[in-house]
């Protein structure tokens, strides 16, 4: 079963692409107390929870705004070492565990270090259980450990599924050696030709029955490393002609063929057992009038409904340049929450805190609603709760 810490380290969630650098840079600075607000922070927030509980349970899902809204976010950090606000938060309950991108994983040592130092404080928090981290290693561009897979997804497209689902689980072995135990990975999109995942080799292909074989092979290995799998990008990027994180994006299909075509590999990652999946931060006017990550439409009607989804819903970073449309990183968050996205990330370090903020006030003036912060709490918990805490000995 796969324990509860989560770290992410996403290439889909930010512009910082490319495979993790070998050379480590230099060590990070000691926090201050104050909160990040710039891709390099010193801060060091202190912050705790406002209200508690009467008695504070050492298992489930939180009971607090603060810790409400605390199980909804990931934190990301500039620095190659873990800062202490990070840990300061992750016990607290006030954050779910950390993305890395390879900034933050200049070496297996210091990644080690870093997922067991975020362990040891979810495990001292109110509520003890294994954080998420989490990191994009989709093969080819977006790799952000050297190693497994040893091909893109379009290379890995050609192969049988057998050998696909090999590659799944070498590439879930090396993250767990790494304190990893989230892949932001498999891309679920079926490429059309000339579009952004085509040209850069992110799908597995452009037929959907191919993609179907190889989305549930790969899903199928990392659970047998006992790492947690994420579909991406719901409800299929494949047709956009720019990527997200730095573009408006339109996927202008019609209904039928997005049926048809688009959500065929998704309904196989979910029948694998697949524990995420990635809302796309493009339109679908066929689907719905707004952005996927913030249509209750397409999250909880064509996601849940038609799919019969169960697990955690998490949005692509929220402040990519393509969100701006629809407003600032914490607008987005409160819209997405509502909509039924229950994990929520951002690139820029240090911004968990601002997304923090704006659940707990959205919260307290009725726009989130508790029932629905409480589902988004008890879904992140089941996920963290079978979640591999530490790396393998």
């Amino acid at each position: 079963m796969l324990a509860t810490l989560v770290i992410l380290v996403t290439g889909c969630a930010g512009s910082n692409g490319g495979r993790a650098s070998t050379v480590a840079p230099a060590s990070a600075d000691a926090a201050s107390s104050e909160a990040p607000t710039s891709p390099a922070p010193t801060a060091a927030p202190t912050t705790t929870p406002t209200t508690q509980p009467t008695t504070p349970p050492t298992t489930g899902a939180p009971v607090t705004p603060e810790r409400l809204a605390g199980s909804m976010v990931l934190c990301s950090f500039a620095e190659p070492a873990v800062p202490a606000w990070v840990l300061e938060r992750v016990q607290a309950g006030l954050a779910a565990g950390v993305l890395l991108y390879r900034r933050n994983l200049p070496s297996e040592m210091q990644a080690v270090g870093n997922a067991a130092a975020v362990q040891a404080a979810a495990q001292a928090s109110p509520s003890p259980m294994a954080a998420i981290v989490a990191t994009d290693q989709e093969g080819g561009i977006v790799a952000r450990i050297p190693g497994p897979p040893s091909d893109s997804a379009a290379g890995m497209g050609l192969l049988p599924p057998p050998a696909i689902e090999a590659e799944g689980r070498a590439t879930a072995d090396l993250l767990r050696r790494w304190g990893v135990n989230t892949d932001l990975a498999p891309v679920a999109d079926v490429a059309r030709p000339d579009t952004f995942e085509a040209r850069s080799r992110r799908s597995f292909g452009g037929d959907p029955a191919v993609v179907s074989g190889a989305v549930s092979a790969f899903v199928s290995g990392l659970r047998a490393g006992a790492v947690a799998a994420t579909l991406k990008h719901f409800p299929g990027l494949g047709a956009a002609s720019a990527n997200t994180d730095h573009a408006e994006g339109a996927v202008t299909l019609s209904a039928d063929e997005l049926r048809g075509i688009d959500l065929a590999p998704f309904r196989s990652g979910v029948a694998a057992g697949a524990e995420l999946v990635m809302v796309s931060s493009a339109t679908y006017p066929a689907l719905a009038p707004d952005v996927a990550v913030t249509s209750p439409a397409i999250v909880e009607g064509v996601l849940r409904g038609e799919l019969g989804f169960r697990g955690v819903t998490v949005s692509d970073a929220l402040d990519a340049s393509g969100l701006t449309v629809v407003g600032g990183p914490a607008e987005v968050a409160v819209a997405a929450a509502v909509a039924g996205v229950d994990l929520l990330i951002t690139e820029r370090p240090g911004r968990c805190l601002e997304l923090h903020q704006a659940l707990v006030q959205a919260i307290a003036d009725g726009r989130l609603p508790v029932e629905r912060a409480r589902q988004a709490a008890e879904r992140v918990t089941a996920l963290r709760q079978a979640l591999a805490p530490a790396p393998p000995p």
